[in-house]
């Protein structure tokens, strides 16, 4: 042992676990030192849940074929943690396998000797530290070696308890404690975090808030326990209904909210409103006498509602009191703000279906890069609308005027027009890069797209190679027909174009996508991509695309590229391929052509 201690601890030791504020590195920084003191071969935390559970939180040391067995649980009267815990001091067991304390799974292993001592805060052991010796030690724990056990136990204990204390201090702050749902602060945070990325993925989020019809009736009539089990009844009925990237919370007395983030279409939303109006339109109280609940809702929709978080809750919240003034059980739109944008998105789709004619649609161009080179090695094109008086609108702002069934179809004509004129220029002047194309939900649902595109070919004044065009599917559109998706991807790679599934990993199912159609490519969606540097599961899951698409043969790509970090980050994850604002924005022909050329 290090000859510089204090009472049989290293004293570098010590000042590691004194300077470590980290408590999750604090508690394994602690196991892994005490461990190495007694020269044993790991050590693990055994942590008491209610009522009578103790589970591991890791197991350093554990060999690696029994790895699943680092989180393992079992009954508190069960194995050397379980005697510890009742007699409440450090009990040391050799030859475990011959134990009257051995657990089955641990024999497997070939632990050896066991040395088990409580952790405590105050009066309660709340946790066990472990030392494992896999073979048989060279020396057994004297006492000096239980005093520093000990001793680092009682550390682990109180840092523990500390532990708890901030958590549930913490879920105090952000939860609701009756239903268990998000309160205003939790809501209010995820809301702004939601309306960035709405704007940077050119998607729409919804805010709903609604209360329940009469509830002080129900409560006076019942008492407050039953309307707080109401309360309670509400919550779960919600959390059946929704997403599970979607909040609920609970604002205040019997008002709820709800946030819908990644909404492609209002469509979305008023299906998710009818449900909840259906789900919460029951009879509640006594066997004897019951009343019929019924909810009032109020919506606002960002960015048409182009609020902060604040206004839109209470925009939100203001569109269910006129509800409620209605008589209640119905839901309204945001009155004020919304009806001046209902009044710009009908004028808009008036509007639209004379913009293609006056020549205001126009494709934008993003290039698609090999990410350590910067090389393009092929185009995505954009829809905008370069609108007369409003300036240049991206696809968010005219969503309700495309999914209009005439505009829909006539741009989609357009569209797969105008990509094989680009492409007849592209390759007249010797330039040979794939351009891909976004079909909407209506190219799935009627079946006319390869149809389109064999006319525009066949209109085309020169001819084209369409193996340099590709298409992409966006992934929640094909989940609603896989059948159609599947017929659509075979008829283009027939006419020898490609075909991406786009926003990858967003939808339900998404690895099953890669088995059930044979896409060539996938687009890996740019929410995991701007947190791949902060949060360790986005990077897990970009890492199970890649392999994914590796073991299906196809080709993977990253978007929404917008920092040299997040750029290391996935070639070092072994992406080639990859998209965003890093390597350039979307850009008319005449600009991209002038970065290509």
């Amino acid at each position: 042992m290090n000859k510089d201690t204090i009472g049989g601890l290293e004293v570098y030791f010590l000042q590691k676990l004194i300077r470590e504020l980290d408590m999750t590195k604090f508690f394994h920084i602690a196991a892994e030192g005490v461990a190495k003191i007694l020269g044993a071969d790991g050590a693990a935390l055994i942590v008491k849940e209610e009522p009578d559970l103790l589970r591991y939180w890791f197991f350093h040391g554990l060999p690696p074929a029994y790895k699943h067995l680092s989180i393992y649980a079992f009954n508190d009267q069960l194995g050397v943690a379980g005697e510890t815990l009742r007699a409440r001091e450090i009990t040391l067991v050799t030859n475990y396998s011959q134990s009257p304390y051995a657990i089955p799974e641990y024999v497997k292993t070939g632990l050896h000797t066991s040395l088990c001592s409580p952790a405590r805060a105050g009066d309660s052991v709340i946790a066990v530290l472990a030392i494992a010796w896999f073979s048989p030690p060279k020396r057994l724990p004297d006492a000096n070696d239980y005093r520093v056990v000990e001793m680092v136990s009682d550390l682990m204990g109180a840092a523990l308890h500390r532990f708890h204390t901030e958590n549930r201090l913490r879920d105090l702050a952000m939860h609701d404690p009756l239903t268990g749902s998000a309160n205003r602060n939790l809501f209010f945070n995820r809301l702004e975090h939601a309306m960035a990325m709405a704007l940077r993925r050119e998607r729409l989020l919804a805010v709903i808030v609604f209360d329940i019809d009469n509830f002080k009736m129900i409560n006076d009539r019942f008492g407050h326990p039953i309307g707080d089990t109401l309360l309670i009844e509400v919550r779960q009925r919600l959390q059946d209904l929704v997403r599970k990237g979607d909040t609920i919370a609970r604002i205040g007395g019997d008002e709820f909210a709800l946030l819908l983030e990644d909404v492609c279409c209002y469509r979305e939303i008023e299906i998710v409103i009818e449900r909840i109006r259906q789900s919460l339109h029951i009879r509640w109280g006594s066997i004897i006498s019951q009343v019929a609940v019924s909810v009032s809702l109020g919506v606002t929709v960002f960015p048409v509602d182009e609020s902060d978080g604040e206004s839109l809750i209470h925009n939100a919240d203001a569109a269910m009191y006129e509800a409620k003034r209605g008589g209640g059980n119905k839901a309204l739109l945001f009155t004020d703000t919304m009806a001046a944008a209902h009044t710009r998105q009908c004028d808009l789709t008036l509007e639209f279906r004379a913009a293609l004619d006056r020549g205001e649609m126009q494709l934008y161009f993003q290039p698609i890069v090999e990410i350590a080179t910067g090389q393009i090695v092929s185009v995505e094109s954009l829809l905008r609308w370069n609108h007369p008086t409003r300036g240049v609108l991206t696809p968010i702002a005219f969503m309700a005027a495309m999914e209009h069934p005439y505009n829909s179809v006539k741009l989609d004509h357009w569209v797969v027009s105008e990509a094989v004129k680009v492409l007849a220029r592209w390759q007249a002047q010797g330039v040979f890069k794939r351009l891909h194309i976004n079909l909407s939900a209506s190219s799935l649902e009627n079946h006319l797209f390869c149809e389109t595109l064999r006319r525009a070919l066949r209109e085309s004044r020169q001819p084209v190679d369409t193996h340099y065009l590709g298409i992409e599917l966006v992934e929640w559109n094909t989940m609603q027909d896989i059948e159609a998706a599947r017929h659509l991807i075979s008829e283009c790679q027939t006419l020898g174009v490609s075909v991406a599934l786009d926003d990858f990993g967003t939808g339900y199912a998404s690895l099953q996508h890669l088995r059930l159609l044979p896409i060539n490519s996938i687009k890996i969606d740019q929410s995991f991509v701007a947190g791949i540097t902060t949060e360790r599961a986005d990077r897990i899951l970009i890492q199970s695309m890649l392999s994914a698409a590796d073991a299906f043969g196809i080709e993977a790509v990253a978007e929404g590229i917008e920092s040299e970090e997040q750029k290391a980050l996935l070639i070092a994850m072994g992406c080639v391929y990859g998209q965003g604002y890093l390597f350039s924005r979307p850009m008319p022909e005449d600009m991209f052509w002038a970065q290509i050329g």
